[in-house]
Formats: structure tokens, sequence, C-alpha cells
């Protein structure tokens, strides 16, 4: 799995979303409200899944305890992945949260719904796609749902399964399905190939036409 990572590390997210297309799947591309926090944000893991629901509880003290006992079981090379019920209420990630989960090894973090302090998850250089940023915490407004944990959740109409590739740049966030990474894998290098043809191709100052007559427009 590593060293697909580095393989899909010299990717973008525009040839792993074409590939997808290319090869009959779902749509991978998870839509355009979700972008990185941050400017070169980059991230590529397989997803680690939770959802939290609206609850007027206060912070459960094992808060912390409960999110280790997520980390053991999420896969090698993690990104959290969190469904916020289609809430925009409260932060799903923060500066506390990411500094945790990037010292346990996870590459960023998914979140259909809001994220907070930005200047300092920015310094910590933790990658976050979110769809939006808010000022306020989850205390007594959200909590974990402890059953969603490893188990599928949506981000916007995409469902995300555990351990699926989890692919974002700053052209957006793309997932593969865990069953068909090494084919789209190869396959977006196809596309890269060709792209990168068409440019050389371009460069020489050859008619658009003749060149579509040797390989189409990727």
């Amino acid at each position: 799995m590593e060293l697909i990572l580095e393989e899909y590390s010299k990717l973008y997210s525009c040839a792993v979303s074409d590939a997808t297309d290319e090869l009959g799947l779902e749509p991978g591309f998870i839509d355009a409200d979700i972008r990185p926090i941050w400017n070169g944000a980059r991230m590529i893991g397989f997803a680690g899944t939770m959802k939290m629901v609206p609850s007027d509880e206060p912070l459960d003290r094992n808060v912390i305890a409960r999110m280790v006992k997520f980390i053991k079981i999420v896969p090698k090379f993690p990104i959290i992945c969190i469904d916020m019920s289609g809430e925009m209420i409260a932060a799903g990630l923060g500066q506390s949260t990411s500094r945790i989960l990037q010292g346990l090894g996870f590459r960023g973090g998914l979140v259909d719904g809001p994220v907070r302090d930005i200047p300092q998850v920015t310094d910590l250089k933790f990658p976050i796609f979110a769809r939006g940023i808010i000022c306020s915490s989850i205390r007594s407004r959200m909590i974990i749902d402890m059953d969603s944990v490893m188990q599928p959740i949506k981000c916007g109409v995409r469902t995300i399964n555990p351990g699926d590739l989890v692919f974002g740049d700053i052209n957006g966030v793309v997932i593969v399905d865990s069953t068909k990474i090494e084919d789209v894998l190869e396959k977006a290098k196809e596309i890269i190939s060709t792209d990168k043809w068409w440019y050389e191709q371009l460069e020489k100052g050859r008619d658009p036409t003749d060149i579509e007559k040797e390989r189409e427009l990727p």
C-alpha cells in the first residue's frame, strides 16, 4: 500500500477522477463545495470513517479515549473522514484534534461540514478539506456516533467506505473504491501520459485537428 500511495502521489485529482469515469466506475469526485482550507493542502491515504450527530449533551470527558479506540481500527496511512449529518453548526476538526491526529499518523481530514482554527491548522500543515469554516465548538452541539465508526458514511451524495482511497488537492477530492485502487492508478497514468503528449504536440505548433487523429483529447 505504501508503494501504491507513492505512485498516486505523482498524480493529480483530475486524472484520478477521469480514470474512474473511463473505467465505468461510480464517479469518484466529491462535490465542489468541499475545498482545501489552506493553499497547497494535498492528501492521499485510506479512509477511516465516523459520523457526528446533533446532541445537547456536554462534551464527553472520555472523548480522547474514544478517539484512541477509533485509531486502533483504522487502516494504515489513514485519512479521517467525518460525516457531520448535514449540519453546519459546529467544527468537525480544529487545532487540538488536528495535532492529535497528525501525531498518530493521520495524513489529513475530510469533513462534510465546517472546521475551525484555520491559522493554527495551517501552521501544522495538516491537510483538511471541508465544506466550510465556523468558530463554534461541538460542545453541547454534536457528538461522535460510535456505532458509525468504520462504517460507510456520506460526503455529499458520495458514499465513502472504510479503506477507500482518498485523494485531495487544489482541484478537489476524489474517492477510489478500495477494490479498484490499482486499476484506477494505471488508467490515471495513461491519462496523464496523453495529457503530456498533447501538450508537447501543441507546443510544436501542430494543428489540434491533426493531433486528435492520433490520440483523442484527454
